[in-house]
């Protein structure tokens, strides 16, 4: 009788090729920012048997990226990952704290129990879009629109930033000396004015991840909304690419904004991959904030 031999699969001991093979990920670190994490950073990256956790400053936020090998493992050892990377990070290196991106959409009733616990909250359903070659007959003139200029912003503007993004997106925590930081850090934002009063009445923020461009931010103030600003703003920001030497562009949507996403699809962006984002606050006192308003929603439902 054949004696039956155990297969065994070596697990690799470098983490960035670990974390490759996790079966629930959202790892988005090319090789050369984790090698460069590692360098600067090596107390924000975490490795427990085959899960890898790693905290990416950004600005003003904390990418998380993750890999584990199932959802079992991620209930048992994200927590206790999640931690020690709360306790090695820096207030003041992402004051607005850490974000989560689910893709797994099956995953969900399984992760969210397990960050919910730990103060994270949901903040956004988001679609992905893309365009897969940028077009040749645009340009990236700063007279905008009749009565508009598309000007580079400045430390100055930080609070007119803030200020226009909440008034144009439902979620924001974008402060003055947040928007100062980001201005700082940030490789293209725009302000757009009203030349005849000088307001300010939107912004755009976009970055080069070649070989493509990525739209991160296109807002424009409630009572400037349906004049073409924020079309004619992206086709700033696609020429402005272009100039690059970019060859796509790429951007995210709130899946409930019907005339974002019918304005991108005019533009040519097909719909792609379909997400969630979590966040969790930095500041401990905010952290205990969401825990005791969870807390106490909880009492009430079983109250009834």
């Amino acid at each position: 009788m054949k004696q039956l031999r155990r297969l065994t699969v070596e697990v690799p001991k470098d983490p960035y090729r670990r974390a490759q093979r996790g079966l629930l990920r959202s790892f988005e670190l090319s090789e050369a920012e984790f090698r460069e994490l590692e360098r600067e950073h090596a107390d924000h990256i975490v490795v427990e048997g085959e899960a890898v956790l790693a905290a990416q400053p950004r600005g003003h936020q904390i990418d998380l990226h993750y890999a584990f090998p199932d959802r079992d493992a991620f209930a048992r050892q994200f927590p206790a990952m999640f931690q020690r990377l709360v306790a090695a990070v820096r207030p003041d290196e992402g004051p607005l704290g850490f974000r989560l991106k689910l893709t797994d959409a099956p995953s969900r009733p399984y992760i969210e129990p397990v960050l919910s616990a730990q103060a994270f909250e949901l903040i956004r359903d988001w679609l992905r879009m893309a365009l897969a070659e940028l077009p040749a007959d645009v340009e990236c003139s700063d007279d905008l629109a009749p009565g508009f200029v598309l000007r580079p912003a400045g430390p100055d503007d930080a609070e007119a930033i803030a200020q226009l993004e909440a008034v144009a997106f439902a979620v924001s925590w974008l402060t003055p000396a947040v928007a100062r930081r980001m201005l700082a850090q940030a490789q293209v934002l725009r302000l757009l004015e009203e030349t005849s009063t000088g307001r300010a009445v939107g912004f755009l923020h976009v970055r080069l991840d070649p070989p493509a461009g990525y739209v991160s931010d296109v807002a424009v103030h409630p009572d400037y909304q349906r004049r073409g600003l924020g079309e004619a703003m992206l086709r700033w920001a696609l020429a402005w690419f272009q100039s690059q030497r970019m060859r796509r562009a790429a951007l995210t949507v709130n899946t409930d904004n019907a005339p974002a996403i019918a304005l991108y699809r005019k533009l040519g962006f097909v719909a792609g991959e379909i997400g969630l984002d979590y966040r969790r606050p930095i500041d401990e006192d905010e952290v205990r904030q969401v825990l005791e308003k969870r807390l106490g929603a909880h009492i009430r439902v079983r109250k009834r």
